[in-house]
């Protein structure tokens, strides 16, 4: 295979122009462009929408700003998403935490016990995984203040202080090695969840809020898991293909379904607003949405409430 070769940002420019067939009318703003943000993440990263589907080269009359238009879309998108889905995890930790603690206690001794845990099959290595990971971040040299402070004033960390320090994907192994009573009473506080249920929208949302953490394209995602229908599909009116719903399973609409059912109703309002603010602002063509996974009503989910009276029972 050959090797890739280095090149200069005005050699980029050349082989963009030459090679590929790219529109640069500017190639000082592309100069900048490239400089700011690098070849790959900009032009490797959203060249695809673009290429023609022969050949390695881009569609007639594509030019740099389309593509950095593209990038810069996404960008807001992550912004956006990340905003809310911590929003979301914030949540889900308190509920989490409390629920926990008012069944067992917030010592150490009393979320370090496996005891306090299904304890069971394949689930053991996880909580022996777990029970590593915290116990690693009760120290009196922790790089967080609020970790020290009652470490050196109270020689123990209760678990609602400890969780801040979790990601959310320990959040979700947390999560899925409580016992069911635990976990129902989690579900509870978010509406009629089923405890599977909820198990899906934390593996699908660790993997966006991954995505969007590590500054990669999110637009058209998609996750190997999948969320679980709900009556939600129904009415967002999402059409199905060979029996499965189309669109919000394991897409980035997904993501905005997850955040229906576990924001506030005011929070998911904000987010709702945000990112029909960011579509304006980006004009978006009908393959972009349809790689996002967002059908051509998606505005419905605005309207609609998140669930239905026999739900509620």
């Amino acid at each position: 295979m050959e090797k890739k070769q280095f090149l200069t940002y005005d050699e980029q420019i050349t082989f963009l122009e030459g090679k590929k067939g790219l529109i640069i009318t500017d190639k000082e703003y592309a100069r900048r462009m490239l400089l700011k943000i690098g070849y790959f993440p900009l032009i490797n990263g959203y060249k695809e929408v673009f290429k023609e589907s022969i050949s390695d080269r881009f569609q007639k009359g594509t030019t740099f700003e389309d593509i950095y238009e593209l990038y810069s879309f996404d960008n807001d998108l992550r912004n956006i998403f990340l905003k809310y889905i911590l929003m979301a995890e914030r949540n889900i930790k308190s509920s989490l935490s409390y629920h926990f603690c008012k069944e067992y206690g917030d010592l150490q001794s009393d979320y370090l016990n496996v005891k306090n845990y299904d304890y069971t099959g394949e689930k053991k290595n996880v909580i022996n995984k777990m029970m590593k990971i915290m116990s690693g971040q009760l120290r009196y040299d922790s790089d967080y203040a609020y970790i020290r402070h009652y470490m050196s004033t109270y020689q123990y960390v209760p678990l609602w202080v400890l969780m801040n320090v979790l990601t959310i994907g320990q959040l979700s192994k947390i999560y899925a090695s409580q016992k069911g009573r635990i976990q129902i009473r989690v579900c509870q506080d978010f509406g009629p969840l089923k405890i599977n249920e909820m198990g899906k929208m934390l593996t699908v949302m660790t993997k966006f809020r991954n995505v969007c953490a590590h500054n990669d394209r999110l637009f058209d995602f998609h996750t190997k898991d999948a969320l679980l229908d709900r009556s939600i599909y129904e009415r967002l009116q999402i059409p199905k293909e060979k029996g499965r719903y189309k669109y919000g399973k394991n897409d980035l609409y997904a993501q905005v379904i997850i955040l229906k059912l576990l924001l506030s109703e005011s929070d998911f309002r904000l987010f709702y607003h945000d990112l029909k603010a960011c579509f304006e602002k980006h004009p978006i063509h009908k393959e972009i949405l349809e790689k996002m996974g967002f059908p051509e009503n998606w505005e419905r989910i605005g309207r609609i409430k998140k669930y239905i009276k026999s739900e509620m029972r």
